[in-house]
């Protein structure tokens, strides 16, 4: 990336602060305004209340209201709750004692460093020549902006909490230098040898290590964990560039990772080039058996996966955090021509457009449209073309550069009376997405040069708008990477405007025949899975679900960011805003 140019993507909050909620209400900005969304986020489908159907609540912790929590694990009696980037507090992962789970006790910390956040651990008990015990591994990622955090490594610590209540530090593994590190990570012993694997978003590109995104380092020994194989969306020939993909945030980056239960495949969510297996028996040399996938129009965004075994098939359950309502809009020109265009959180949804569509002939701008008066006359009523550069992550000299904001644009374009813009995105490396954005009174799309051309051309055009839809469960076959089955029926999921809230799914567990997935504002919610059991797979069905009432004082939001399952079949949910909550389904929720 050449930081010389003029940049209007804010790159250091994309990459450190992507993963996280936002609001229906606030611009529908899938990473570069989380800030902004966490701030917003309130309450549950009904705004207030508790929804408890097929729940028994046992239990709640606080966690004492000082900032948002991440992810939950539970391990031999005692729940660890990570804490999100947003506000930076640095607290690490909070641990709670649950042998009752009536009345848990917060009993301390560990991980705790100032200018991070520690969003996701693994516990798990190990035995090795080098370390018999409790092994956590923690996900330390940088959330301060202290300059003199651009010179401190980041990364995974190990951790020794065989006695939770006097937890000791192992060691450190740096994966990042000046932002980033771990996101989320798994730990597995094999025999006599443990593993970690581990997810650096866009490590590849913007690590001056130059390491993927995706890593299998070795803690055999924790206090010198060693690094035995990494893998790239680009040096894989996947991604020519950080922000390919599709959809309205276009990127192929390591977002989570997961091992099989016998250690033997390495499940990794890698955005929007879908979930990927593989082969790691051999830890050195891991070997990419099969990936899930989308079609074009799809907004990808991979986020995490579970494993399931039914009818004598394994099966992944996707969980898709889309935290964009809109869906890329069909765009039709001339005879036969058909396009794609994601749409931008600065316009008006071509889904509340009457009748989901704008049909209008067709003007190209002079210039980049950067004025009004590069428009022609007669714009007033027409669907406008501006040719939008996008160099920055180009070979020098291969993409001109921008005159001016895509805003600038869009601005211009809505003062000459066109009844929507559509931008020209000329780049090499990059799919066709918005940077940033001003409020404007018309849609907004972004689209291919080839499109582009053609609407010209033809003349007139038609966009079209798909169904509106937050991110959802999706279940493919882990052999071929078909998908087979999904379940997008949670409460808001598929509709625009929706109530203020979050309405994507996160994180899903399963125990028995029954999945359990944290679902920010929908809370938790229990699917049967017993449809996947057929010999042509049918969709989950909802079972049950419970909902934290919403937050009050100084945190006014809730979203159900963790969930864990427990061999008594106790589920304990990670509420962003409102703590620990641990619940037990019963009749149709129950495993």
């Amino acid at each position: 990336m050449n930081c010389g140019r003029r940049v209007f993507l804010p790159v250091a909050l994309v990459c450190v602060l992507l993963l996280g909620a936002q609001t229906a209400t606030a611009a529908p900005n899938p990473g570069h305004e989380k800030m902004k969304a966490v701030q917003q986020m309130k309450g549950g489908p009904a705004g207030a209340g508790m929804v408890r159907h097929n729940f028994r609540l046992l239990g709640h912790h606080d966690l004492g209201l000082s900032e948002t929590n991440g992810d939950v694990w539970v391990h031999r009696g005692f729940a660890y709750v990570g804490s999100w980037a947003v506000p930076c507090t640095g607290r690490g992962v909070k641990i709670v004692d649950v042998s009752d789970v009536r009345e848990p006790e917060l009993v301390g910390t560990l991980g705790a460093r100032e200018g991070t956040s520690a969003e996701d651990m693994v516990a798990r008990r190990v035995s090795t020549p080098f370390f018999s015990g409790d092994l956590m591994g923690v996900g330390i990622q940088r959330c301060g902006d202290d300059p003199a955090l651009d010179s401190e490594m980041f990364g995974l610590e190990l951790w020794d909490v065989s006695d939770p209540r006097a937890p000791v530090k192992l060691s450190e593994f740096p994966v990042a230098t000046g932002f980033g590190g771990v996101h989320e990570l798994d730990l597995f012993q094999r025999r006599g040898r443990v593993f970690a694997l581990l997810a650096h978003p866009f490590g590849e590109w913007f690590d001056p290590a130059g390491h993927g995104d995706f890593m299998i380092v070795e803690v055999t020994n924790p206090r010198m964990p060693v690094m035995r194989a990494d893998w790239g969306a680009g040096e894989h020939g996947f991604s020519p560039g950080p922000f390919w993909g599709q959809g309205s945030f276009a990127a192929m980056f390591g977002h989570s990772a997961r091992a099989s239960k016998n250690g033997k495949r390495a499940y990794v969510s890698y955005w929007d080039l879908g979930v990927l297996t593989f082969d790691i028996r051999d830890p050195s040399d891991p070997k990419l058996l099969s990936r899930t996938t989308y079609e074009p129009w799809e907004d990808g965004d991979a986020h995490s996966m579970t494993p399931y075994r039914a009818g004598g098939r394994t099966f992944i359950l996707q969980n898709d955090e889309d935290l964009d309502a809109t869906t890329p809009a069909i765009i039709r020109y001339g005879r036969n021509g058909v396009g794609i265009g994601p749409e931008s959180p600065g316009g008006v949804p071509l889904w509340l457009v009457p009748g989901h569509a704008v049909r209008a002939a067709v003007v190209m701008a002079d210039e980049q449209g950067c004025s009004p008066a590069d428009y022609p006359a007669g714009t007033a009523g027409k669907i406008a073309v501006v040719a939008t550069p996008f160099p920055f992550f180009d070979p020098p000299g291969t993409t001109p550069d921008p005159l001016c904001a895509m805003a600038d644009q869009e601005a211009a374009a809505e003062a000459a009376g066109a009844r929507a813009v559509v931008h020209d995105f000329i780049s090499v490396n990059t799919s066709p997405q918005w940077f940033d954005f001003g409020s404007v009174g018309i849609p907004v799309l972004f689209t291919d040069h080839e499109t582009a051309a053609g609407m010209v051309e033809a003349g007139r055009a038609v966009l079209r708008a798909r169904r509106a839809s937050w991110g959802y469960l999706r279940v493919y076959d882990a052999k071929t990477g078909e998908q087979v089955a999904r379940w997008f029926n949670a409460r808001n999921v598929r509709r625009l405007p929706a109530p203020e809230g979050t309405w994507t799914i996160h994180n899903t567990e399963v125990m028995g025949k029954r999945s359990y997935s944290s679902w920010y504002s929908n809370g938790i919610v229990a699917l049967d899975l017993t449809p996947l059991e057929r010999a042509r797979p049918g969709d989950p069905r909802k079972v049950g679900q419970f909902v934290p009432p919403a937050a009050v004082g100084d945190i006014p939001f809730t979203g159900m960011w963790g969930v864990f399952v427990r061999r008594d079949k106790v589920v304990f949910g990670s509420d962003m805003g409102t703590g620990l909550w641990i619940v037990k389904p019963i009749r149709r929720a129950a495993p």
